[in-house]
């Protein structure tokens, strides 16, 4: 355990002692007279002091001044004495070229986390292997200033080292690298070290080498603490490196900290030593890594705290697992603590291959960009990803928590024992990680039957986003560092997962298995294509006689990675000769408003069952669709029985059928499992919103929830009626809607009513938690009153000095606080925010934030988004865009969302960069209400006005434009019909 005193302060002549940046210098000698001796050194004293202080208060202004005036002067890579190697003219600039690998990093880093000091004063010796001869060593710095007289580059020669001269140093901030030109050329085959003395920044912009901070509840302190978040392009914002996945290296770590402070490294810390130059300092020095990429390098230096997690029948009796969190949230760490080693165990089992590192480490950090992340033995998170409270969080959060915890580790394998050799194949590590993240899930929780919950969380999710002309393929070709960050999407994690899952059912699970074990055997401390997995998949499946021997898995998957979109498959049934036609085309959202034709085909499994012998189980294709546009099934069953096709949704592509064969899946839905019941409300659903279906049997099918009271078939179709929901919400049909969905929901309401109870499954919890958020949402006069009523009492309790942890259950806060805000004052909303503000849980935090954002008070909405730009409001960096996103979601903030965001463009792009999705999720969540011609044109001006601004946000604009443009489309051409059906209901119903 670490203790939580301050950090020692650091002399001048300390801190100036690691900044020094001019060129060395020579010295001559003099003789002097003793008085002028103490008179020079007394001068030399007070001018060391001065400039000490100099140096370490005003050094990081000085040297972003220093950049900012190097950026007016710096010349491109093929200019000077430069020789561009062969290799690097078939790269785009943004890439590096390839005629010299690293093998070997030496890092030692000194870093100051103190205010107005927050820097890092580096060395790195990078050990290099010349493949082609060049004048040159290239490789990416960003915000880094490098001490040009200090570079060295030596021969490293059998017998003797030899000294290559630098002759000039080359900078390119557009593809942030930084070139050593040399005065004679590289020789191929022989080893060379580069050594760099730098300084950097510990910056606030969560990526690369942060800061980040915390108040002690202890103290009322604030800590300090640096952290790293190095991908996809940010390890060279902490020391010069080869910043692509190819290039792996080993690297040997080593950390100066305050005394009372630790540090963490991907390897275990091998020792520690004192620190010469600063008294109360100490050197961590760590174990050499296994080859690894450099955005999987990560350290932190804090006063974090530790709870031991080593389950003994790991693979290694040395093996170490522990999870880290601030001190007074480590009893949260328990859970994640329990499950950790099980599955880390699961999938050493799953993939026949030993974890290869001797310790893993978990720790959640109170400033985050993602959920979490996977470098490798050191997984950091989001306190609200990794820290659980029973008394406090929800089964939700419990649920989040397992499954970050499995994904993060399922990386461990597939992103960092074999990884992607460029970012063009992102999903290869994302996709597995999604996927097989689920299977240790399941090991861990099987009765929560998170299996069946993939198709809900994943498969219809990325459902949406890949219907859209602008979405892009899963494999995307990309070079610069904004298009690398764009693909860090639904396509890339959903859709990547769910294409897997398909292809583990059309293989079998064992031939699946054998061939990921294959590959990743085939290619450990390396990086590989995808073209590179399918070989290995082929070769099992050709084996196992799981794949006929004319098919291939790349030719099949290369139809769904390589191009944009999924098919539709439409079954048009022959009733007199029991026959169907078999069809394809691309699904896309405004299919009739397409600018482009699309020709596109898949090769698609199809898998199908009949009402006489219905078999849901069996999800190895009957016969595929091999991509062609369609085919002709026989010995199908007569005009009084139904076909369903896609078991178990188990393909990446939508099912619609003929009228008749739509009716009698109708009749039938209630015999139906609850997993094609969600498949069948789904489909029909987004096939009538895109103009494929009558909305009238869409419409029929969602009635039919009136006496289900399963979590699948809602869930479901929740989402799909979000979009009716928000489209209707301005409009005179709404009271039917709402009228007709709460009359739907009156069965599963009274079944599960408001309080949790005694026996609860966990798909029960999950159940209430949505079926009660929809029903307060709509104004249901039994939940509103419930939801109100707790948090009057909560309040009243709080006021009166009672602390009642009881008032309101973990997973009924989502409800409660947001239908409180919603029909409250000023009053109810400022309470909200104080227990935000004193919450010691990341998980309630982030409710409580939302809930803030359901206020109908258009002022107080106004002053909130306000605060999501000032580091002082008390709304992290890391929950700027859920807070914009909670009021955009608002009917009434939607129009004040979307105008601070037009407003405050520069603002918030300075603000929040473009490490994360932070603004991309902003631009989507202002699409959700706009369905008129005028909202399309202001949307589209937004993005115009600041066309050569939108960074990270291209694609986030290209889509929500699509999105709206196809909402003005379905206003103008569904909204009768729908209103119509609803008028139509609401009398049969006498509603």
């Amino acid at each position: 355990m670490n203790g939580r005193s301050e950090i020692p302060a650091i002399t001048d002549l300390q801190a100036a002692n690691f900044v020094d940046h001019g060129k060395w210098r020579g010295r001559k000698g003099y003789f002097i007279s003793r008085n002028v001796a103490v008179f020079i050194a007394f001068v030399c004293v007070c001018t060391h002091v001065v400039t000490g202080l100099v140096v370490f208060y005003c050094l990081p202004r000085y040297v972003s001044s220093q950049l900012e005036a190097a950026d007016m002067n710096l010349r491109p890579l093929g200019t000077g004495n430069h020789v561009t190697p062969p290799s690097h003219k078939a790269l785009s600039s943004n890439r590096l070229p390839t005629h010299v690998i690293p093998t070997h990093y030496r890092i030692q880093l000194v870093p100051f986390i103190v205010e107005d000091n927050f820097t890092v004063s580096g060395e790195v010796w990078i050990r290099l292997k010349c493949l082609e001869a060049a004048q040159n060593i290239t490789l990416n710095i960003n915000d880094i200033e490098v001490n040009e007289g200090a570079v060295k580059v030596t021969q490293l020669h059998p017998k003797e080292i030899i000294n290559v001269q630098v002759i000039e140093h080359v900078y390119n901030t557009d593809a942030q690298t930084y070139s050593a030109i040399l005065d004679q050329h590289l020789m191929p085959g022989v080893q060379y070290e580069l050594y760099i003395k730098f300084l950097g920044q510990i910056n606030d912009l969560l990526q690369g080498f942060y800061r980040s901070s915390y108040i002690d509840p202890g103290t009322g302190q604030k800590r300090w603490l640096a952290s790293t978040q190095f991908s996809p392009t940010d390890a060279r914002r902490a020391f010069p490196c080869f910043d692509e996945p190819a290039f792996k290296a080993r690297f040997t770590v080593s950390l100066a900290r305050s005394a009372n402070l630790s540090s963490l490294s991907n390897m275990p810390l091998r020792f520690t030593e004192p620190m010469s130059e600063i008294p109360g300092w100490e050197w961590d020095h760590y174990q050499e890594t296994v080859p690894m990429s450099t955005y999987l390098v990560a350290f932190i230096i804090s006063d974090l705290h530790s709870l031991d997690a080593t389950m003994m029948n790991l693979s290694e009796d040395s093996f170490r697992f522990t999870v880290w969190s601030r001190e007074f949230a480590l009893p949260q760490t328990s859970y994640a603590a329990s499950i950790g080693p099980k599955i880390l165990h699961y999938l050493e089992t799953y993939f026949n291959i030993p974890f290869p590192l001797p310790k893993q480490d978990m720790v959640a950090l109170p400033d985050f960009g993602f959920s979490a992340m996977e470098n490798w033995g050191l997984i950091t998170f989001r306190e609200s990803a990794l820290l659980f409270d029973a008394n406090i969080s929800t089964e939700v959060n419990k649920e989040r928590v397992a499954e970050v915890v499995s994904h993060e580790l399922a990386h461990q394998w597939f992103g960092n024992l074999v990884t992607p050799w460029w970012w063009n194949d992102l999903w290869l590590k994302e996709g597995f990680a999604t996927f097989i993240g689920y299977q240790g899930l399941h090991h861990v929780e099987p009765s929560w039957k998170n299996k069946d919950q993939f198709i809900r969380d994943h498969l219809q999710e990325v459902f949406m986003l890949d219907a859209l002309e602008s979405s892009h393929p899963i494999s995307v070709p990309v070079e610069h560092t904004d298009q690398i960050r764009e693909i860090f999407d639904r396509v890339s994690y959903c859709k990547g997962a769910s294409v897997i899952r398909m292809m583990n059912h059309f293989l079998g699970e064992k031939t699946f298995k054998r061939g990921l074990t294959n590959y990743l055997q085939a290619h450990k401390f390396s990086s590989a294509r995808q073209d590179d997995l399918w070989q290995q998949l082929t070769l099992q499946a050709h084996q196992d006689g799981s794949l006929p021997l004319h098919m291939t898995v790349k030719e099949i998957m290369d139809t769904w990675t390589l191009q944009t979109g999924y098919p539709v498959v439409t079954v048009t049934r022959n009733y007199k000769n029991g026959s169907a036609y078999i069809s394809q085309e691309r699904f896309l959202l405004s299919y009739k408003d397409s600018n482009t034709i699309s020709n596109a085909t898949w090769w698609v499994p199809l898998t199908f069952t009949k009402q006489e012998k219905p078999d849901f189980n069996t999800t190895r294709p009957q016969l595929w669709l091999e991509n062609v546009v369609s085919a002709v099934v026989e010995n199908l069953p007569d005009s009084r029985s139904w076909v369903l096709f896609n078991i178990q949704e188990t393909g990446f592509y939508r099912v619609n059928y003929d009228h008749t064969n739509w009716r009698l899946l109708i009749s039938s839905f209630q015999h139906l499992p609850d997993v094609t019941k969600a498949q069948l409300l789904d489909d029909a659903l987004n096939l009538a919103l895109s103009g494929r279906l009558e909305y009238s049997i869409a419409l029929d099918l969602t009635s039919q929830l009136i006496t289900d009271v399963e979590y699948l078939p809602w869930s479901a179709a929740f989402t799909a009626l979000e979009h009716l929901d928000t489209m209707l919400a301005l409009t005179p049909a709404y009271g039917n809607f709402k009228r007709i969905v709460l009359q739907l929901l009156d069965k599963v309401y009274n079944s599960l009513q408001f309080e949790d109870r005694k026996g609860d499954t966990h798909l029960d919890l999950l159940n209430r938690v949505m079926v009660m958020s929809w029903a307060c949402r709509l104004d249901h006069e039994f939940c509103v009153w419930h939801a109100k009523n707790k948090y009057r009492q909560w309040m009243s309790h709080e006021l009166e000095g009672v602390w009642e942890t009881g008032l309101i259950s973990p997973n009924q806060k989502e409800v409660v606080y947001c239908t409180a805000v919603k029909h409250g004052g000023a009053d109810v909303w400022k309470f909200a925010w104080e227990k935000y503000l004193s919450s010691n849980v990341g998980s309630d935090k982030e409710h409580l934030l939302e809930a803030l954002g359901c206020t109908r008070e258009p002022w107080l909405l106004n002053r909130y988004l306000s605060w999501i730009t000032s580091n002082s409001s008390g709304i992290r960096k890391q929950d700027g865009a859920r807070v914009f996103v909670a009021v955009a979601n608002n009917v009434v903030g939607h129009s004040l969302a979307f105008s601070f965001l037009r407003d405050n463009w520069d603002t918030i792009q300075s603000y929040y960069g473009v490490a994360f999705s932070s603004i991309s999720r902003m631009v989507s969540a202002v699409a959700m209400y706009m369905n008129t011609p005028l909202q399309l044109s202001q949307l589209e001006k937004l993005r115009d006005e600041n066309v050569n601004q939108l960074g990270t946000t291209t694609q986030s604009f290209e889509q929500a434009i699509e999105v709206v443009r196809a909402n003005v489309r379905w206003m103008a051409e569904s909204y009768d019909d729908v209103s119509e059906w609803l008028q139509s209901y609401s009398k049969y119903h006498y509603l």
